[in-house]
């Protein structure tokens, strides 16, 4: 397993963690605190997109010379 697909499953692990606890707090009164958490969601699965898309990308090692 490559650092990029432990990046996408670290990042997708803590958008849940945040959306349940983010909906916990909202729930339990303390809105500001679970809004802050589920305002960080979008930011966590844009990092595990880009992570993903990095693991598809083939590595080039070659020189490119013109």
């Amino acid at each position: 397993m490559t650092v990029d697909l432990v990046t996408v499953y670290a990042c997708r692990t803590a958008a849940i963690t945040a959306i349940a606890g983010g909906a916990s707090l909202t729930l339990g009164g303390q809105w500001l605190a679970g809004v802050l958490l589920l305002w960080l969601v979008p930011s966590l699965l844009y990092v595990a997109c880009r992570a993903r898309l990095a693991h598809t990308r083939p590595h080039r090692t070659e020189r490119t010379t013109r």
